[in-house]
């Protein structure tokens, strides 16, 4: 049920707001990397108050999300709650994001992992979950073996996704189950981003017939958005293995941009609710 709500859709508003951050907080990405000369050895306090400082994208968008999902009937509707766990889960990247930024400026400490931090982020992945199942709850999709389609969809995209997973992440894996922890995260990250992106996939594929196509879009940057995020997983573990990481770096900006992609999407949504209630 939506929300009768008749204040008018501040959603242009919220794009120049968080268009300009991101313009902001870019231009002074790449004055750091081309105008400053600087040893990139993990220790440029520069770099480090830069990448304390683009969670505020996340920050914004997780905010401008609750309010959506209040417009769309909160936790009472399918929508609503599938705006409310995407919201929810920028919010726990920020309380991630800010606990290794404090280990990391104030303490000038090599933050460890697992850490505090990793409940945010592993939070995230398993709210981002939540959001990706209502999303597709919310386009109308049933599941049926009885269909051939059903399937395909259904079985051989998650496989392609799991697969690619291990193949980028976890080949030639060591365990060392003296810290269990570290082992259930190296392994819960990649899978559980790509089950996030296959059930988004799945939504977007279903809402091409949904209500004329009109959550095709919203759905769309969901997905860019979380693809990213997984890019950046594979990029962090590569750069940490090849000892080429640091903060402020290639794999911050990229996680700096899906915040502020998903946080567009959460918009989007926002505006689409004022498409389909004035229709």
């Amino acid at each position: 049920m939506l929300n009768n709500n008749n204040s008018g859709d501040t959603s242009a508003m919220k794009y120049k707001i968080l268009s300009a951050l991101y313009v902001i907080i870019s231009a002074w990405f790449f004055y750091l990397h081309l105008f400053l000369n600087f040893n990139l050895d993990g220790t440029q306090y520069d770099l480090k108050i830069w990448a304390s400082s683009y969670q505020i994208i996340a920050l914004l968008g997780g905010m401008f999300g609750l309010y959506v999902s209040r417009k769309w009937g909160g936790y009472r509707s399918i929508v609503g709650k599938a705006v409310l766990f995407f919201a929810l889960g920028l919010l726990l990247q920020v309380f991630g994001q800010s606990f290794d930024s404090y280990l990391n400026v104030l303490k000038n400490v090599e933050i460890p992992y697992p850490s505090l931090g990793d409940i945010g982020f592993f939070g995230s992945v398993v709210s981002y979950i939540v959001g990706a199942y209502y999303m597709l709850k919310s386009v109308g999709f049933k599941f049926s073996f009885k269909s051939l389609k059903g399937k395909l969809i259904a079985i051989i995209i998650p496989l392609i996704i799991l697969i690619s997973s291990y193949l980028f992440f976890l080949r030639g894996y060591e365990f060392d189950w003296s810290s269990p922890l570290r082992v259930f995260l190296d392994f819960g990250y990649p899978f559980g981003e790509a089950i996030y992106l296959s059930i988004a996939i799945l939504a977007f594929l279903v809402s091409l017939n949904y209500l004329g196509g009109i959550m095709r879009k919203p759905i769309l940057l969901f997905i860019f958005a979380l693809f990213i995020q997984y890019a950046c997983e594979f990029t962090f573990l590569s750069q940490a293995s090849a000892g080429t990481w640091y903060a402020g770096g290639v794999n911050d900006f990229m996680y700096f941009t899906s915040y502020f992609i998903m946080a567009l999407s959460l918009v989007k949504l926002g505006s689409t609710f004022y498409k389909i209630k004035n229709s």
